[in-house]
């Protein structure tokens, strides 16, 4: 399924347990592709993220379809998650270093998507190894990139 180019913009917010007043916010501006599949009324956006602490580069996916998000990272830091707003998901995130258990609540699962631009918005709880560990916040705005 080939896509349109887009221009992200991705902004994840940690708010730490522990850390009523504080959260720390990180911003990310890259490229991707956005794919329509018409039949299944599902949309996927791909891009590429480099971790900061290896250099090592992951394929992000994530695939919006009836009200539910579902993100797949592939590379040296693989995890996937499933967003759906009240149901909360385990998995693992696998390191270099090993797996962790990892399990996710939303609290609020949004997009909106056409053929060229679109938003996600996605708020949940994390747990790491079965602990609380942080509230947390990603916003995704994607526009069409004027690179082919």
């Amino acid at each position: 399924m080939r896509g349109k180019k887009v221009l992200l913009s991705v902004t994840g917010i940690v708010q730490d347990a522990g850390m009523e007043e504080s959260s720390d916010e990180m911003r990310l501006v890259t490229t991707g592709e956005l794919c329509a599949d018409k039949e299944q009324n599902a949309w996927q956006l791909r891009y590429h993220e480099t971790q900061p602490d290896t250099s090592e580069t992951d394929r992000v996916t994530f695939t919006l379809k009836d009200g539910v998000v579902t993100m797949l990272r592939e590379g040296e830091f693989n995890t996937s998650m499933i967003f759906s707003q009240g149901n909360r998901y385990e998995g693992s995130y696998n390191t270099p270093y090993g797996a962790l258990e990892m399990g996710v609540f939303p609290t609020q699962v949004r997009y909106q998507v056409d053929d060229a631009k679109g938003e996600v918005l996605l708020k949940y709880q994390l747990d790491i190894q079965g602990q609380y560990a942080s509230m947390r916040e990603m916003r995704i705005r994607f526009t069409p990139s004027r690179r082919a």
